[in-house]
C-alpha cells in the first residue's frame, strides 16, 4: 500500500500556481438550436498546483531532495498544510494578540514553553460548523463566532479533524452559509470545525513531476507539480 508523507519539515513554499479548477462539461460544443452553448458544472475535477521551493543548501536540500525521493513519482502522496498568503489577518479573524505573542509566541498555561525554549505561535481561530453537510455537497453553514459570518468570493477555507480538502467560497448566500468549490471531499457535522489553514493531500502527476538541479553553491529553485488526493482515497490507498 502507498504511503502517506509529511510536508518536508521547515520548507516554505515561494511561489504556488494553480493548474487546474473548476470544470464545465459541453461549455464549447454543446449547442442549441436556437444558437446558445450550454456548459453545466461538473463535479469531477481536483486542484493541482505547481509549488516553487527556495533556492536551498546543506541540511535543507537533504530534507528536499529526501522528499521528493519518496513521493516515487506520485506512487506516494503526502501532506500539504495550505497557507493562504492573501488570507485573512488576525484583525479581520476576530482576534486580537499582543505585540509580545505576536513576536514571540504563547507559552503554555503554566507559563513554561515546549523543550526547544519555543512557545506557541500566534494562529487564526477555527469555527464551528452549524449543519451537517453530506459528502459531495457545495454549500456548509458555519456557527456566528470569529471569522464565521464574515468569509467572501475567494476565500479558502478547510476543515479538521481527519478532513483533507481545500476549498473556495464563491457564493455568500447567508450570512455564515456559503458556497464552495469543490464539493466536499468528505461529510462534516456540528462536531467538526472549521479553519483558514486547510490541509490537503496530494501526489505527483508523474515522474518528470519534479527536477532537482544542484550548483555548485547551492540547490537551484525546484518546482513540483501535485494534483489532489481525495480524501476517502488517502484512507483506502495512502495508509501504510
Amino acid at each position: 500500500m502507498a504511503r502517506l508523507l509529511n510536508w518536508p519539515s521547515g520548507f516554505g513554499i515561494r511561489a504556488w500556481q494553480p493548474l487546474s479548477g473548476p470544470r464545465a462539461v459541453g461549455s464549447a460544443s454543446s449547442t442549441s438550436i436556437g444558437g446558445f452553448t450550454q456548459g453545466v458544472a461538473s463535479a469531477f475535477g481536483g486542484w493541482a498546483y505547481a509549488f516553487t521551493f527556495p533556492v536551498c543548501k546543506d541540511r535543507a536540500a537533504r530534507r528536499l531532495r529526501g522528499w521528493v525521493t519518496g513521493m516515487h513519482g506520485g506512487a506516494n502522496a503526502t501532506r500539504v498544510p495550505f497557507y493562504d498568503a492573501d488570507g485573512m489577518t488576525f484583525a479581520e479573524a476576530g482576534v486580537s494578540y499582543s505585540d509580545s505573542i505576536l513576536r514571540f509566541g504563547n507559552p503554555w498555561a503554566n507559563g513554561q514553553a515546549w523543550e526547544n525554549g519555543e512557545n506557541w505561535a500566534a494562529s487564526l481561530p477555527t469555527v464551528s460548523v452549524a449543519a451537517d453537510a453530506a459528502k459531495g455537497a457545495t454549500i456548509v453553514t458555519l456557527a456566528d463566532s470569529f471569522w464565521g459570518y464574515g468569509l467572501g468570493d475567494g476565500d479558502f477555507v478547510g476543515f479538521y479533524p481527519l478532513h483533507f480538502g481545500k476549498y473556495t467560497i464563491t457564493e455568500v448566500i447567508a450570512p455564515g452559509t456559503y458556497r464552495i468549490w469543490p464539493p466536499l471531499r468528505k461529510a462534516i457535522t456540528t462536531a467538526t470545525r472549521a479553519t483558514l489553514n486547510p490541509t490537503l493531500a496530494m501526489r505527483m502527476t508523474g515522474e518528470d513531476a519534479a527536477s532537482l538541479s544542484r550548483g555548485l553553491s547551492h540547490m537551484e529553485e525546484t518546482t513540483i507539480t501535485l494534483f489532489e488526493v481525495f480524501d476517502d482515497d488517502v484512507r483506502d490507498y495512502f495508509a501504510d
